[in-house]
């Protein structure tokens, strides 16, 4: 990296001429096979097409009659569309045009109305003019197609739904193995994942920025990325780099595949600072060519080459909104251009040292640059001018990074990295390292912040806590060496928790035992309370019983009564002759039936009334007994709750180290599924 570093050595063969076909998917004929390759003839809307238009749709169709506002009878007008917009475009694609879809009748209104559809051979010609670029006549050329996976992405600048991309099939051989690192010379963290990109030796790493893992390694071929930017919805990741000398790219990686999907630039020296803008249809880059260059995300075509700055040019950032897009260069030069037209908007000349790296703020209204002349400068894009200038680092700042707070990190030689809120005031410093800090990134969350200094060390460390820390590898060891680590780890965790295991299992068996006398325990006071129960309601169908006969006892004894007059007066009878002994006889036996009924009637209210307190000692007795069972309940039921703590313990522990098996698992099969 010239604007830190000397040239470092790469051990790389570029094959010339690989650029433009390697990197841009396009493919070449050479030699015998060029000259035997007959050229497809075109297929014109002058020659070909017009007259099928003119017999099938010119009649509703044209310049007196648009229907549907469209007219087809001459090309011009053709190409202007209708009242639903364009209906057929340069960029090939047959299928998704809307023309094709009406005649090939794969859409309605199917055209021409209420008719057949147009004859194949037409439909052959209409087809191949639309694959062919809708060439105009004979003497116009078709643009070319779009080479790679970003013409079809609209990446938004917000957070995505679902959260940022992570790695899922990223490749874990390391191209380039070394026996110490270099200078750090890019690090980036994606704005919506726990993910963090380092530059190496011919590739870029990609760690798990909470854990720490080796998630994938990228090639980067050319040589070493200088800058490293993800896209705004954090999808895709943006290289810019090279060879000194010798050639530089950006470069554009799916985070999730790790497919290189674009790549544009054919420098004749490194890129130092490359990026993208809101919708993933531009890429700017620039280096020691003094060039800002902006080219066509989806061909790789070249839209501009601003020539403004009189120096290397170390550091390019679109803002957010895609609307502006900042570059700063080795002699302190800072622009600030308008996107789309290449336009200057700003030029700012506060500082007086080299711009090594600017920064936008998520709101695209306040941007950072770095300098080594010790600043840290705010600028507000609304009134052009400095609104904070920050002395951050005695000897030159180095690098810069909002996080979604607004707050700033920034690294500078005094081998120092700083945090500092969203009004410019600090907050803390971090661990100093050997050598200054060349590069540092703020994580999706503001957790952790990724620093790396001249020595190639690269630290991770907790924002709010500087000395909770992990070191992180720019070039790390081969596959089968990581995988040997792992394998041992992996046998180390096993061993682990095996012990943990069975102190768990122990922990249930004791739980169990502790269970058993409390569901006894409950057994016996269940039954003593259901036998409390059984006996208060035998007390209350007793008192039921004796109520009932004291309702009935009333009318038994009145009838007793003039049962005993009926024989009196049979008896008076029988001495006056009036009534025979027989009679009398009848009188007698009813009568003594009545007294035996009426006895036995009060034998049980007798009964029923001594139930009634039987029943109701069982009840109580039966519930006092339930009660001082329960009072053995407490003693029971705090061990149980001692064994079950400590059987938590013991899940919480086993849980532990069952992730971190799992986690190495993983790893080990990710690194097995690698090497083989």
């Amino acid at each position: 990296m010239y604007k830190q570093i000397s040239a470092i050595a790469i051990l790389a063969t570029i094959l010339s001429g690989s650029l433009a076909s390697g990197l841009l998917g396009t493919s070449t004929v050479r030699g015998e096979d060029a000259k035997s390759t007959p050229a497809a003839p075109k297929v014109t809307f002058d020659d070909h097409i017009k007259p099928i238009f003119r017999q099938h749709c010119a009649t509703c169709h044209n310049q007196g009659d648009k229907k549907g506002g469209l007219a087809v009878d001459s090309f011009a007008a053709l190409m202007e569309g209708g009242g639903s917009g364009e209906v057929v475009f340069d960029d090939g694609d047959a299928e998704g045009s809307r023309l094709w879809q009406l005649v090939n009748h794969d859409d309605t209104p199917v055209m021409p109305p209420n008719q057949d559809r147009i004859p194949d051979e037409q439909l052959k010609l209409i087809r191949a003019w639309i694959e062919g670029g809708i060439l105009e006549n004979s003497g116009s050329k078709a643009k070319a197609k779009k080479k790679n996976n970003l013409a079809f992405v609209a990446s938004a600048g917000g957070r995505p739904e679902g959260g940022g991309a992570m790695p899922e099939s990223i490749p874990q051989t390391t191209p380039v193995l070394t026996d110490r690192p270099a200078a750090t010379t890019a690090i980036a963290a994606s704005p919506w994942a726990p993910l963090v990109a380092i530059a190496g030796q011919k590739q870029i790493v990609m760690y798990h920025s909470d854990s720490g893992e080796l998630l994938g390694i990228l090639p980067f071929d050319e040589g070493v990325a200088q800058s490293l930017r993800f896209s705004r919805d954090g999808a895709f990741l943006i290289a810019g780099g090279g060879e000194h000398s010798v050639r530089g790219v950006v470069a554009v990686y799916d985070v999730k595949t790790g497919q290189r999907v674009a790549a544009v630039g054919d420098e004749l020296d490194t890129v130092f600072g490359g990026d993208v803008n809101d919708n993933m249809t531009r890429i700017a880059l620039g280096g020691p060519q003094k060039m800002l260059r902006i080219y066509d995300a989806t061909d790789g075509t070249q839209l501009f080459d601003l020539k403004k700055h009189t120096d290397w040019i170390y550091t390019v950032a679109y803002s957010p909104d895609g609307i502006l897009i900042a570059s700063g260069d080795r002699s302190g030069g800072l622009c600030v251009w308008e996107a789309d037209s290449g336009r200057v908007y700003l030029d700012l000349t506060d500082h007086k040292g080299a711009i090594m790296a600017v920064a936008w703020r998520d709101d695209s209204n306040v941007m950072a640059s770095a300098s080594e002349d010790g600043t840290v400068k705010l600028w507000d894009m609304v009134q052009g001018k400095a609104i904070k200038s920050i002395s951050a680092h005695g000897g030159g700042v180095n690098s810069v990074a909002f996080d979604h707070e607004g707050r700033l990190v920034t690294a500078g030689k005094d081998n120092r990295v700083k945090l500092w809120d969203a009004s410019g005031n600090h907050i803390r410093d971090f661990e100093p390292m050997a050598e200054d800090v060349l590069e540092v990134a703020i994580t999706h969350d503001g957790k952790r912040v990724v620093y790396g200094d001249w020595t190639g060390q690269i630290v991770s460390t907790l924002t709010d806590d500087p000395k909770q820390k992990s070191e992180l590898a720019a070039n790390p060891p081969p596959v089968t060496k990581r995988l040997e680590s792992v394998k041992q780890t992996l046998v180390s965790v096993q061993t682990e928790l095996a012990p943990i295991k069975a102190a768990w299992d122990a922990a249930n068996q004791l739980v169990a035992a502790a269970q058993k006398p409390i569901d006894e325990l409950t057994a016996k006071i269940a039954a003593k309370k259901a036998a409390a129960q059984s006996e208060t309601k035998a007390a209350e169908a007793s008192r039921n019983l004796a109520a009932k006969i004291q309702q009935e006892l009333p009318q038994q004894t009145a009838a007793s009564r003039d049962r005993q007059d009926s024989l009196t007066a049979a008896r008076v009878g029988l001495l006056a002759g009036t009534v025979n002994e027989a009679a009398v006889a009848d009188q007698e036996q009813a009568m003594a039936e009545q007294l035996m009924a009426l006895a036995k009637k009060r034998r049980e209210q007798i009964a029923a009334t001594a139930a009634i307190d039987t029943h109701t000692k069982l009840a109580v007795e039966h519930e006092a007994a339930a009660t001082q069972l329960a009072t053995g309940m407490a003693a029971l039921q705090t061990a149980l709750k001692t064994a079950q703590e400590a059987a938590g313990a013991a899940k919480t522990q086993f849980d532990q180290v069952a992730q971190r098996l799992a986690e190495v698992q993983t790893k080990h099969d990710r690194l097995a599924a690698a090497v083989k």
